[in-house]
């Protein structure tokens, strides 16, 4: 059966009746809304960032400790709904500052739109890439971007291309966007110049936007680890061989599709996470890492290991379009506070810190599968989420998930079974 519905004229109710209508229709009493759903300051600047807005998602926020970055210091910011991404990201902090941390790289922040053009002929299309159009679309681009060519931003070039299943054409608009992840920026471009790609062309656009794709805006990172400082963490097995099976396991990453899904999505539980911290657009993050993944046309790993000269080398490459300002970035205060945490960065160091993170997140989940293991860390986690779903709070729920995780029965009866114990305890 379904819920109760929602009136029609939802988005035409002030933000807080809208809030209470939802609160009171879909969830289990008042102390379920006040866990769930943020306050009236929260829900003022919803209405700002989104339409009907009815609440503000209480998204755990947590913090990453103890990475070394480039020879300094850095607390992580994420916010990650995942049990253990914190934790294992925190860890392989840990053991990869024992080699010195991680170095990282960006490239400058390039970004492209389009002007797609349909009915445009052989001869239109010469014309649009000829040097007179590239200099008309220059001039239109200079009388917009003033602000953005005065920090160093603005226009890079263009490419004019025909794609050929549809016969479409494509002027593709390169910009330096800065510390904006550049969106508006970038679809401003492409709609700025569509006349004259029209007029020159003899077509007719069919769209101007933006790509998330971002091949040109990469980070990279990478460490060294001398197997003697991984040795403490190979539970049970030699460095060497901790090592060799770290190596074969990216290797069968980069070999099974299959696997390459699972082991790219857990390099994005960090990125995304610090993403989300951030108020950055995740899902193009996300969107434009596993396209980049896939750019040799079979899905492939983000990351790669090898051991060289009595180390254990991890790298990793992926284009992260991050903003430092812009969009909800400097307008969310906890978006700001995390950048605050970090330092507020420009978008090419945010993008070098988020390629660490993303690569001590695959580290850690690689070392763990090839050493022992990775769900009794997660069924720990497990029990105290069944532990509140039981009712416990607060100390009891670690409790009673402790004494969910020695009888290894992780049910909600279990569960309910630990908090009563708890509470006939309390009572005699």
């Amino acid at each position: 059966m379904s819920g109760p519905a929602l009136p029609a004229g939802l988005r035409k109710l002030a933000p807080a009746e809208r809030k209470a209508l939802w609160e009171r229709l879909y969830f289990d009493g008042t102390e379920a809304a006040a866990a769930g759903n943020a306050g009236s300051e929260a829900l003022e600047l919803s209405d700002l960032l989104v339409e009907s807005a009815v609440g503000a998602l209480t998204l755990p926020l947590g913090i990453a400790q103890g990475f070394l970055i480039d020879g300094r210091r850095y607390d992580l910011p994420l916010a990650v709904e995942e049990p253990s991404v914190i934790a294992a990201a925190g860890y392989a902090a840990r053991i990869v500052a024992e080699g010195g941390g991680f170095v990282t790289e960006a490239d400058e922040p390039l970004m492209e739109s389009y002007v797609y053009l349909e009915g445009v002929s052989a001869e239109g299309e010469a014309r649009l890439a000829s040097e007179g159009a590239e200099a008309r679309i220059r001039a239109a681009l200079g009388a917009i971007q003033g602000s953005l060519e005065r920090r160093g931003g603005g226009y890079r070039g263009r490419r004019v291309y025909r794609l050929p299943e549809t016969g479409l054409v494509a002027l593709e608009l390169s910009v330096d966007v800065r510390d904006a992840m550049g969106a508006n920026i970038l679809n401003t471009a492409a709609e700025t110049v569509k006349s004259q790609a029209e007029e020159l062309s003899g077509g007719k656009a069919l769209m101007c936007i933006l790509s998330n794709a971002s091949p040109r805006r990469l980070a990279r990172a990478r460490f060294e680890l001398p197997l003697a400082a991984l040795a403490p963490f190979a539970r049970g097995f030699s460095a060497d061989e901790a090592a060799r099976r770290v190596v074969l396991a990216w290797r069968l990453a980069d070999e099974d599709p299959a696997r390459a899904v699972t082991h790219n999505k857990g390099i994005m539980n960090g990125v995304a996470s610090l993403a989300q911290a951030t108020l950055n657009d995740t899902r193009a993050v996300e969107a434009a890492a596993h396209a980049w993944a896939a750019r040799s046309g079979r899905l492939r790993s983000l990351s790669r290991y090898e051991i060289a000269d009595g180390s254990l080398r991890g790298a990793i490459e992926l284009p992260l379009a991050l903003g430092a300002v812009g969009g909800s970035v400097d307008l969310h205060p906890a978006g700001k506070a995390a950048l605050r945490l970090l330092g507020d960065p420009d978008s090419r160091r945010l993008a070098r810190i988020a390629a660490a993170l993303g690569l001590a997140q695959n580290f850690a989940a690689v070392l763990a599968l090839v050493t022992g293991g990775i769900q009794k860390g997660h069924m720990r986690l497990h029990a105290a989420r069944l532990a509140y779903k039981a009712g416990a709070r607060g100390d009891d729920a670690r409790r009673a998930a402790d004494i969910v995780a020695a009888g290894g029965a992780y049910t909600l009866a279990a569960a309910e079974a630990a908090v009563a114990s708890l509470r006939a305890g309390a009572g005699s």
